[in-house]
């Protein structure tokens, strides 16, 4: 989708080098169709507000019961039947489905929405620093340039560790590999923006980059009234199941940094840094481990300022909003939080928070992938019922 080009080699999706997030298909960037998707349908039926909702607002069963009425009453009971390729019940629906709940919060409303976007600009553009000082992460760091790609990009990062080392998954020619999960991240699974891959946008479009760490989480982890869950999207990068890990459920959990935390696994974090000029600059990063009492992370907006691998120590303060620090300090008397038998010392740029200086926010995320219980086949299962049987009746 969002590509037109004359010639019998750009009439395939496989054979195209561009996409437009949102309603791109995964074979366009990946190596297969593992995942199919044709979500240029649902606009048919649904306004556009709840278009995107429906596809990218991450729900639990209470809200998709409310749904269900709402499509109910529209003759639309039959609209996910367009996965299987169905769409011949597009005929059955009597009115354009409107959720009235419908956040404006997901809705990609770029200016740009009717240009294409050069997904191939991934891999043209793209630059890493390699074999960098790194133990749990890839050793080798993708640049983001000028985009705002700094939370997909460190949540592919965590993905592609989980994969490894929670299903022990071996990435085979790389067909797993961090730009590939990146790619269907931004582009399939919760696109912001139709900059989308563009490491070097101009300056509106990198607004409409920005990722919020929970709603992406959120959304690899739940999923959507239309989708599955992201990360089951990003499980079939490869189209034959045998090459794909392991079906799993994937979790994240926060966590709070301190002085004496204790490493398990890689974490995404947030870093603020003063400039001279005041302003407040916030990167997502990779901590890879903890080492002689720093935090050892991951960069992926280097400079020579700013090396690829950045060392924090355990016992500087935190970042905190100023305002949060005011009410802490009116409560409490001091800039010390307390959560549980966590103290952090808080700073912000208006209390002793140095420039030209990173500090971490204290909020650090990991994902981890649990892997589905083997269930037994069926005759496996009854030759076992009928073993029990005659052990206690016979």
């Amino acid at each position: 989708m969002g590509y037109a080009r004359k010639g019998s080699k750009f009439r395939k999706h496989a054979a195209l080098s561009a996409a437009t997030p949102g309603f791109t298909t995964q074979m366009q960037f990946t190596i297969g169709d593992g995942y199919k998707v044709d979500n240029l349908f649902y606009f048919l039926f649904c306004d556009w507000k709840s278009s995107w909702n429906l596809l990218y607002k991450p729900i639990d069963e209470k809200e998709k019961k409310e749904i269900d009425k709402i499509v109910e009453k529209c003759n639309a009971t039959s609209i996910h039947k367009i996965k299987e390729n169905n769409i011949e019940i597009i005929h059955e629906i009597t009115s354009i489905i409107s959720i009235p709940s419908s956040s404006s919060q997901f809705c990609l409303d770029d200016p740009n929405l009717t240009k294409s976007v050069q997904v191939s600009s991934l891999k043209q553009n793209a630059t890493k620093c390699v074999n960098q000082d790194l133990e749990n992460v890839t050793k080798n760091v993708l640049d983001q340039k000028s985009s705002n790609l700094c939370v997909p990009i460190s949540i592919a990062t965590l993905l592609r560790f989980a994969i490894k080392n929670d299903l022990g998954f071996e990435n085979k020619n790389d067909y797993y590999s961090a730009e590939k999960i990146l790619s269907t991240l931004i582009l399939i699974v919760y696109p912001r923006s139709m900059a989308g891959l563009n490491l070097n946008p101009n300056k509106k479009e990198t607004e409409f980059q920005l990722n919020e760490i929970e709603l992406l989480l959120e959304r690899l982890c739940k999923k959507t009234y239309f989708m599955e869950t992201g990360w089951n999207i990003i499980r079939k990068i490869h189209y034959k199941e045998e090459r794909q890990p392991r079906k799993s459920t994937c979790i994240f959990e926060q966590v709070i940094l301190h002085e004496n935390f204790v490493f398990s696994r890689p974490l995404s974090v947030t870093g603020a840094y003063l400039l001279q000029s005041g302003e407040v600059l916030f990167h997502q990063m990779t901590l890879d481990r903890i080492e002689n009492h720093e935090y050892v992370l991951q960069n992926n907006q280097f400079s020579d300022d700013h090396p690829p691998v950045i060392r924090i120590k355990q016992r500087l303060p935190h970042y905190a909003v100023p305002h949060f620090i005011a009410h802490l300090i009116y409560q409490t008397g001091n800039n010390i939080e307390v959560v549980g038998n966590i103290q952090n010392v808080l700073v912000s740029e208006r209390h002793n928070m140095n420039s030209n200086e990173w500090y971490l926010l204290p909020h650090a995320y990991s994902i981890t992938l649990v892997p589905e219980s083997t269930v037994l086949p069926f005759v496996q299962q009854v030759n076992i019922y009928f073993e029990i049987i005659r052990f206690y009746y016979f």
